[in-house]
């Protein structure tokens, strides 16, 4: 009887003894070394991709003064592995605007990386370039940073020049 209530004492000091705040703390301080991973520039594609677009006369000038372009796609994007593209474009109508744009591109997972297309260059009537910034994300990516030049295609669906499809490439840098 002596040895039974003797084991339960030393059970019972060893359990109140025992702190689960040391436990946290440990565990936030191996999340944290996680967390502070140096960022590495690693090289940036995306291939085959392609998907439509359509642009949308607003006129308003709250939202968008002129016109707007959503374009939806999908392709293979290093880094995110097979993926969804959305951009979308608010153009004022003024000759030298590039407009106010965004690229999202969401991997499998639900990463995201967003970007800003910053400068457009046409290579013919429907083809052109641009320069791309990466401007952060989620999961992963959630401070990525770096800079792609895409190639784009656009074929019209008809003559009113309001939807069609592209395909696009793209090459560059992200460190994340």
């Amino acid at each position: 009887m002596k040895n039974r209530i003797l084991i339960l004492t030393v059970l019972a000091a060893t359990l109140f003894a025992c702190s689960s705040d040391s436990m946290i703390n440990d565990d936030q301080e191996v999340f944290n070394l996680k967390a502070e991973k140096k960022a590495v520039e690693r090289p940036f594609k995306i291939k085959k991709a392609q998907g439509t677009f359509i642009i949308i006369p607003v006129f308003d000038p709250l939202s968008c003064p002129a016109l707007v372009l959503n374009a939806p796609g999908e392709g293979n994007v290093t880094h995110l592995g097979r993926s969804t593209l959305f951009e979308e474009w608010c153009w004022s109508g003024a000759p030298d605007d590039v407009g106010t744009r965004s690229l999202i591109i969401t991997a499998a997972n639900g990463d995201k990386l967003w970007a800003t297309p910053s400068e457009v260059m046409f290579t013919s009537d429907f083809t052109f370039e641009e320069v791309t910034i990466i401007n952060g994300g989620t999961g992963r990516f959630e401070h990525a940073t770096g800079e792609f030049r895409e190639f784009v295609e656009i074929t019209f669906g008809d003559e009113s020049e309001l939807f069609g499809t592209f395909s696009l490439s793209a090459v560059g840098t992200i460190t994340y």
